[in-house]
């Protein structure tokens, strides 16, 4: 059981922002992708009418990437030491990050997502599903706040609309984790799905997702705008950690 929140989608993968900073462009196979912008290629996971078996699959796929690539350790990293955190998950997915980070830390995490097709896996993560661009709590309630792989998703003014009420809801830290737009994040991405993946979903989504990701300027400019001080780093392999403290 999850709680629920009159929700929408929040995933903004096809609205280029007022400043033409996402590209609109479908990349070929054959050809070497422009790295210079944000590309706006849809991914298949933000269509929510999929069947459960398509998000089935590539939820398990992502869990391996996520905690063999760094995505647990990204995050891990710059948490504070003391234990019973409270913490708040955005757009969690199947909740793989909080759910490992709780086999390795004393914490209370929250998991939010618009789809409740990942919050059935929340095991040991309270589920809530709710907009990650309207979050239904008070500020500062939580001690932490982070996201995974989240923000590629969205326009650049979502990701702005994404962080400040991330920012709204903690008293102290929001980490925001995400892929590092680089040539050698793309190709090797490309060669391990189509090496190791079952899933179609992601063997489109995990290179489009490398296109649709940032430079650390266009990190920062997100917070900028946000308002939001923020430093960002860069985490094996390719990845970029943002990390806001209050």
């Amino acid at each position: 059981m999850f709680l629920a929140f009159p929700a929408r989608c929040a995933c903004d993968t096809r609205s280029p922002t007022a400043s033409g900073s996402v590209r609109k462009t479908r990349p070929s196979s054959w050809e070497m992708p422009n790295f210079s912008r944000r590309v706006d290629a849809s991914e298949i996971m933000d269509d929510l009418g999929r069947p459960d078996s398509e998000f089935d699959q590539a939820y398990r796929e992502l869990e391996i990437i996520n905690r063999r690539l760094g995505g647990i350790r990204a995050i891990q990293r710059f948490l504070p030491s003391e234990s019973n955190l409270l913490m708040l998950d955005v757009a969690a997915g199947a909740c793989d990050v909080s759910e490992a980070l709780l086999g390795r830390m004393r914490a209370r995490i929250v998991v939010l997502d618009v789809n409740p097709k990942g919050l059935e896996f929340a095991r040991t993560s309270w589920p809530v599903r709710a907009d990650a661009l309207e979050l239904p709590f008070s500020d500062d309630t939580f001690d932490v706040v982070m996201a995974s792989l989240f923000f590629h998703h969205l326009s650049d003014g979502n990701c702005v609309r994404a962080l400040e009420n991330m920012w709204r809801v903690s008293r102290r830290l929001v980490l925001v984790n995400d892929l590092h737009r680089h040539p050698v994040a793309y190709w090797s991405i490309r060669a391990l799905v189509a090496g190791f993946s079952r899933s179609a979903m992601v063997k489109h989504d995990g290179p489009v997702s490398v296109l649709r990701a940032f430079q650390p300027h266009e990190f920062l400019r997100i917070a900028e705008r946000a308002g939001v001080p923020a430093r960002v780093y860069r985490s094996f392999p390719y990845r970029l950690v943002l990390v806001a403290e209050k």
